[in-house]
């Protein structure tokens, strides 16, 4: 019965690091996707606004790209926490 139970523990960690490892990688690609995409979302925000001002259209990129660099630091740093915390751990 302790053998069983320690090897779902063992298979819970293993999932949690995985999980950990994909969020962190996750973030990476947002992090480095981040200033295309930012532009991307910033032209759909003219599109649909028809016609801006200039300022207000960089403005509003410069908002988006920021934007998706603090999801994806977050991200990026949140799997890598818990992964460095798993690895002290042992």
């Amino acid at each position: 019965m302790a053998d069983e139970f320690k090897k779902m523990l063992d298979d819970k960690e293993k999932v949690q690091l995985m999980i950990a490892a994909v969020v962190m990688l996750g973030g990476l690609v947002v992090l480095l996707k981040s200033v295309a995409t930012g532009q991307a979302m910033g032209q759909r925000w003219l599109e649909s606004k028809g016609n801006a001002d200039t300022d207000l259209y960089l403005e509003t990129v410069k908002s988006y790209i920021h934007l998706y660099q603090i999801v994806g630091g977050v991200m990026f740093g949140g799997g890598l926490l818990t992964l460095l915390r798993a690895k002290l751990k042992k």
